[in-house]
């Protein structure tokens, strides 16, 4: 006799809803500094200051794709990868210079939230939960 499959569980792990969840709040974070930077900017940005707002816009809808292909169980990839670039843009920006006067806490939060989502998605228990939704999809 064998033994039957181990019951795969639908609900993802809780490090994972913690990780879709902290990638949500990065990009709304993103997208509320890129507004500021926008309202404050008067449309003018001169001397490459657009790439500090467009590429982590177009991070944070890739994030946000991504959270939502996690809780489906389709990739853990596709939050790792967004948030882990948002975080390296961040501290670009700061090695630039374009960021971290007077920012506060704000600066922490916007390095901190992709990061902690990209460390909790890469766990073993969300890759292996997500390898094995896939699986049981294509069997």
């Amino acid at each position: 006799m064998h033994p039957s499959p181990p019951v795969l569980s639908r609900r993802p792990p809780l490090a994972a809803f913690l990780a879709a969840a902290l990638a949500v709040l990065a990009a709304l974070a993103f997208a509320l500094f890129g507004f500021i930077a926008l309202a404050f900017s008067n449309g003018d940005f001169s001397d490459g200051g657009w790439q500090l707002v467009t590429v982590p816009a177009v991070l944070s809808i890739v994030l946000v794709v991504g959270a939502v292909l996690l809780m489906l169980g389709r990739s853990w990839l596709a939050v790792f990868l967004p948030a882990a670039a948002l975080s390296l843009v961040v501290v670009a920006a700061i090695l630039y210079g374009t960021l971290g006067d007077g920012t506060g806490g704000a600066l922490l939060l916007a390095w901190a939230l992709p990061g902690l989502s990209a460390v909790l998605v890469a766990l073993p228990g969300v890759r292996r939960w997500v390898a094995a939704r896939r699986d049981a999809r294509h069997a």
